[in-house]
């Protein structure tokens, strides 16, 4: 399927989505956004697709929001109900799908492009990389449940900090808390993102799907319930012809 302004692409196991407005950092417009919710639901609706990568054209992941289209619009209000109402459909299809989606950040994530990069299973970057928080800058609280994922992943009260005072999230520190896992050079970013999303697809996507859910829900379990979770997952890919298979073919190298 063609878009406007996104670039989706197969190689392999791995779909592609490319952030396609670079000569506005990519910030997101109806447009855009529509055109990228819609690409992920082709993505993860593919079964050829073990693995989803979204990057962003250009010298930024996203910048967020197309703030010159909401102040434009006759009823801001409203436009910002359309956009958010989309974001979150995306975010919403990242965290329910068995597949593992990569943000690929290169250099700046900002405002819903930070929001976005959080809210996928797995974040590779560049050396140059930025997250910033940007909302509190134009007196928003913040969307993309970018409000859930930052304190879960640096703590509340860096997390408060961050976002009260604008400070950008640089390299070391993004390292750091864990926020991005690997780091790549520019100029082989894209081809390592490539090799690395291939990495993560060869594990059957049963599996890595039970695994990416048991880990995201575990905050939300007392240490029973998740222990209660984990047999269910595990008896359920017992049955399966694959683990008896693979077992067989480990056994069968260590004999």
């Amino acid at each position: 399927m063609a878009y406007e302004h996104v670039l989706f692409k197969k190689r392999g196991p791995v779909s592609w989505i490319v952030l396609n407005r670079p000569e506005r950092l990519n910030a997101f417009n109806t447009a855009l956004a529509t055109e990228s919710s819609e690409a992920l639901g082709l993505a993860i609706g593919d079964p050829e697709t073990r693995a989803i990568v979204i990057t962003g054209k250009g010298r930024a992941f996203s910048v967020g929001a197309d703030v010159m289209e909401v102040a434009d619009d006759p009823n801001p209000r409203e436009r910002i109900r359309i956009l958010v109402d989309i974001a979150h459909r995306a975010i919403l299809s990242i965290r329910q799908t068995d597949k593992i989606v990569i943000a690929a950040v290169n250099h700046q994530a900002a405002g819903y492009g930070m929001a976005l990069a959080l809210a996928c299973d797995l974040r590779v970057a560049t050396e140059k990389v930025r997250f910033y928080y940007a909302y509190s800058l134009l007196g928003l609280t913040g969307d993309g449940a970018i409000n859930l994922f930052l304190p879960k992943r640096v703590g509340s009260a860096r997390a408060l900090e961050v976002a009260l005072t604008g400070e950008v999230l640089f390299e070391e520190e993004i390292a750091k808390f864990g926020l991005v896992t690997k780091f790549f050079r520019e100029d082989s970013f894209l081809e390592e993102t490539q090799n690395y999303a291939e990495r993560v697809a060869a594990c059957p996507s049963s599996v890595s799907g039970a695994i990416k859910h048991l880990m995201a829900d575990s905050c939300g379990r007392d240490l029973a319930q998740h222990l209660e979770a984990e047999k269910a997952r595990i008896l359920d890919r017992v049955r399966e012809p694959e683990f008896l298979a693979r077992a067989r073919e480990i056994l069968g190298r260590s004999r």
